[in-house]
């Protein structure tokens, strides 16, 4: 009879890990950037480089640069107006009173709330016209010039986080940023809600080995 309930919740266990495992879903953004912001703007656009990659698998993001054509800027006044936005870029846009203005706090905040999204709910594309799922966007229904990355797309490769600099004798130095916050990191575990299921089964399969053999 113990070897039957030792199994039985040993089995139970692993089926529950794997239905949290699979409990994914797809996220989508709209990143503004530009190229009058410099520095702030270039090292954000190599971070959601990064993030796109990582997460390329779960995340559909379109771009745009608003210095690029009139139409990309005004694209953005539109988007301004329709989710209620500041004017500064760079800018990630989740939804509706839901995104990220300024290098710091994509930094700070971008990674955890994509992890967030893709084990919770998911979120559609806020679009200029309104929300649409994910899956069902495409690069011919986007207006002006942006960069569109769907499923399982992700940019090219261009040394994320770095950064060139003239010395005085004309040579360049490298220099790479990092950003790294810890608080990302517990973020995350706190939003992982694999982490808690196996947390909370070991701790209930240590409980009931110790009332099995006390019997």
């Amino acid at each position: 009879m113990r070897k039957f309930l030792g199994l039985f919740l040993v089995t139970f266990f692993l089926a529950g890990i794997s239905n949290v495992s699979a409990q994914v879903n797809d996220v989508c953004l709209v990143y503004f950037t530009g190229d009058a912001c410099g520095d702030e703007c270039r090292l954000t656009d190599s971070f959601v480089d990064g993030l796109i990659g990582e997460y390329s698998e779960n995340l559909v993001a379109i771009k745009y640069n608003i210095d690029t054509s009139q139409e990309n800027k005004a694209i953005f006044e539109a988007y301004r107006r329709a989710y209620n936005l500041p004017s500064g870029v760079p800018l990630v846009l989740f939804g509706e009173n839901d995104y990220l203005l300024g290098r710091s706090a994509v930094y700070r905040n971008a990674e955890s709330k994509i992890y967030g999204f893709i084990r919770t709910n998911g979120t559609n594309c806020p679009l200029e016209s309104g929300y649409v799922p994910p899956g069902e966007v495409n690069s011919d229904m986007l207006p002006g010039d942006p960069e569109f990355y769907e499923s399982g797309e992700a940019p090219e490769e261009g040394g994320e986080g770095e950064t060139s600099s003239e010395t005085e004798g004309g040579n360049k130095t490298t220099e790479t940023t990092t950003p790294i916050d810890l608080g990302d990191i517990q973020r995350i575990y706190e939003e992982d809600p694999i982490l808690i299921f196996i947390v909370v089964a070991v701790l209930i399969l240590i409980f009931l080995i110790f009332l099995i053999k006390r019997r």
